[in-house]
Formats: C-alpha cells, sequence, structure tokens
C-alpha cells in the first residue's frame, strides 16, 4: 500500500510524487503554517466572566 502524500512530506519520501499530491502536499504545508504555535507574549488574553452562577 502506497504511503498518503501527506505521509511521504512527513517522512521525506518525496522522490515518487506526481503533481497533484505535490499540489496537495503544498495545501498540507501552508494549513499547518497557518496553525504554528503563538508565543506567550503575542497570544491576546480574553477573560471569560461565569455570569451563570449567583452571587451570595
Amino acid at each position: 500500500m502506497k504511503p498518503s502524500p501527506l505521509e511521504q512530506a512527513l517522512t521525506n519520501e518525496l522522490n515518487d510524487i506526481d503533481s497533484d499530491e505535490e499540489h496537495e502536499i503544498k495545501e498540507y504545508l501552508k494549513e499547518l503554517d497557518a496553525l504554528k504555535e503563538v508565543s506567550p507574549l503575542e497570544a491576546k488574553i480574553l477573560e471569560l466572566k461565569d455570569e451563570s452562577k449567583p452571587v451570595e
């Protein structure tokens, strides 16, 4: 069974991919780049207030 284009990209087995698979890999990589971890200094903190609890 031939590995998926993503598996090939992750394991650097890119010798026998066709242009459609290469395009698919580029899309995967674009999505991964969009999900890169944000450093704590760049992160915005949103304070959530729990209004469902009654105040005693």
